[in-house]
């Protein structure tokens, strides 16, 4: 989902919201993330495998719950968060490459994101 959010990075006020940190920023934390029904939606209509944003989390700032985490997790579609540049792809056609960083024991961490977009052309 292309939130438009990546264009504030680095400023943290703008990107996460607040300019504050620990739990008083945690409090404060404001951005864009999915609904739970959106993340239902598109797992039974459209049936993905994976949701991305440009923001710090696939639920919104200041989710108490983190539903969209745990529906999609559940089934496990994977959630790409921080995502970079999405306004330079199209709507449709685009292929991801994920190369995630493997952390032992670890649930999540770094990744490189790579979009390509097919020109037609052959090689």
């Amino acid at each position: 989902m292309n939130t438009g959010f990546s264009q504030y990075w680095p400023d943290r006020e703008r990107y996460m919201g607040t300019a504050k940190l620990g739990a008083e920023g945690v409090a404060a934390l404001h951005f864009p993330g999915f609904s739970a029904e959106t993340a239902t939606f598109l797992m039974e209509e459209r049936r993905i495998v994976g949701a991305g944003l440009g923001t710090p989390s696939i639920d919104f700032g200041q989710s108490k719950d983190f539903i969209v985490h745990q529906l999609l997790f559940e089934d496990n579609v994977i959630g790409l968060e921080n995502l970079a540049n999405l306004n330079a792809l199209p709507a449709t056609g685009a292929y991801l490459i994920a190369l995630p960083t493997k952390i032992r024991g670890g649930s999540g961490g770094p990744l490189r994101a790579v979009g390509l977009v097919p020109t037609g052309e052959e090689t």
